[in-house]
């Protein structure tokens, strides 16, 4: 039992402190670590433009679908066709800002990332 003496002394307090002082070192070693092999988290999606195209569907879904249906196919009639759509990204995302026709401002209610994502998530709907 040569190998126990460097342990000597480490029961009672002494060796709860030395447990948790181990545990601690573990742990803050283990989560300083990162590995190439992390999976993206699919939460933080970004979509080659840099936004967060889960956030853009779920805002879609929220604010656009009730007029432009869930694939961009109109509901209402005077709803655009999201599918056959020729408008830039910048050009959406002026539209979905400060509104156009009977197509209220959005600016107030989402930041300016949101409504970018949203233009650039409504692209997949072409056609």
């Amino acid at each position: 039992m040569g190998s126990m003496r460097h342990f000597e002394g480490l029961t009672g307090p002494k060796g709860l402190v030395f447990l948790g002082a181990s545990c601690l070192v573990f742990l803050l070693v283990q989560c300083g670590s990162s590995s190439d092999e992390d999976p993206p988290h699919p939460a933080k999606d970004m979509g080659a433009a840099g936004v967060d195209l889960a956030n853009a569907s779920r805002q879609y879904t929220m604010k656009c679908s009730v007029c432009h249906g869930e694939d961009g196919a109109p509901v209402l009639a005077s709803a655009p066709d999201l599918r056959t759509s020729t408008l830039s990204v910048e050009e959406c995302v002026a539209i979905i800002a400060y509104g156009k026709g009977t197509m209220p401002p959005h600016r107030d209610m989402l930041d300016m990332a949101t409504i970018r994502g949203i233009a650039v998530y409504i692209e997949k709907f072409r056609n």
